[in-house]
């Protein structure tokens, strides 16, 4: 593939301020391709909290993202013209309407979306995945109900990915002893402040809404997180935690898990999300805590044994370098573009 594809163009539809739009253009440029970014959140729509408050309060307003969309499918439309890619690949691109990328196949560029959100958003989902030549979403749950109820023979499981730092091990300064990022929400996330309030008084740095700024961890909030700063924050933790939603079903993970690891912090994480243990090796590769005693016990074990945390962390940080970086992703997705009939 990668001999054959230095002719082939790419056309990746991602926000511009989307983290995932650069790492998937670099991963396909690695490979030989030439790819370029289409902004598929562009316009005043996505620019200006007054205006969608607004059409909130306005329903007549809500032309202008009819109008906005409408807008945004055109000029894609118009750059497949010209640019002639022979692969879409859409992280996401929600706003993307079916009929759009139905022509962008008759065309005959080759359409996939990697839809990053869960079962929560199935109607969405539903909707799009029949278009697309291809569809990967990183839970099976979804997957699985994408083959079963709609009998979609295009839908695969993919997971998440990272580009891991360079000089992670090497020359690492920890500036925080733990590290938090995360939003505030005691419905969407009942466990983040139960848990996290355990570990308050053990050095806990939180990035995140500000809804911690009223919370009982008011003290250990270090304001947002923006863009790129979170790679500083892994790259400078020894130890970094994760506490996902468990409000619905769902196996699949976050890009969390393969950022922290290949920034070289040893990464917490409850045992919520199943595909944890069949990406990463519990206790060898990252550690899994049960409920907030245990969180504290094992963050106190950790903190005061530098060795087996640091192996810990190395061994996460190699599992990414070698099987979950967006090159690695990308060759999945061509390979199963190729031979879809071996997935």
């Amino acid at each position: 593939m990668e001999e054959s594809s230095s002719r082939k163009r790419v056309i990746v539809v991602s926000p511009a301020d989307s983290f995932f739009t650069d790492p998937h253009v670099r991963a396909f440029q690695a490979l030989g391709f030439d790819c370029i970014a289409f902004d598929n959140r562009s316009g005043a729509i996505y620019s200006s909290p007054f205006l969608r408050r607004a059409m909130r309060v306005f329903p007549k307003l809500r032309i202008i993202k009819r109008i906005t969309l409408d807008q945004t499918n055109k000029k894609l439309l118009h750059l497949v013209k010209s640019y002639q890619p022979h692969l879409i690949f859409g992280v996401k691109a929600e706003n993307i309407y079916p009929q759009t990328i139905t022509k962008i196949r008759q065309m005959g560029a080759k359409t996939i979306c990697f839809y990053i959100d869960l079962m929560d958003h199935w109607p969405v989902i539903s909707q799009l995945a029949p278009a697309y030549d291809l569809f990967f979403n990183q839970d099976r749950l979804v997957v699985n109900r994408l083959r079963r109820e709609l009998s979609l023979t295009n839908s695969f499981y993919m997971a998440h990915s990272a580009e891991p730092l360079p000089d992670a091990l090497t020359n690492r300064i920890n500036k925080y002893d733990i590290s938090f990022i995360g939003t505030h929400n005691n419905q969407t996330y009942p466990n983040r402040e139960r848990y996290l309030k355990e570990i308050g008084d053990l050095d806990l740095n939180i990035w995140g809404t500000d809804g911690w700024k009223t919370s009982p961890l008011a003290g250990c909030f270090r304001g947002r997180s923006f863009g790129d700063q979170r790679f500083e924050i892994y790259g400078h933790s020894k130890i970094v935690i994760d506490i996902n939603w468990d409000v619905m079903p769902a196996e699949g993970l976050s890009n969390r898990p393969f950022e922290v690891t290949g920034s070289g912090a040893c990464f917490f994480v409850d045992l919520i999300r199943e595909d944890i243990k069949r990406c990463y090796e519990e206790g060898k590769e990252f550690v899994s805590f049960s409920d907030e005693k245990d969180l504290r016990e094992k963050v106190r074990y950790y903190l005061e044994h530098d060795e087996e945390r640091e192996r810990i962390a190395r061994a996460g940080y190699q599992k990414t370098v070698e099987r979950h970086t967006y090159v690695n992703r990308v060759r999945q997705l061509l390979d199963i573009m190729e031979h879809p009939e071996k997935f």
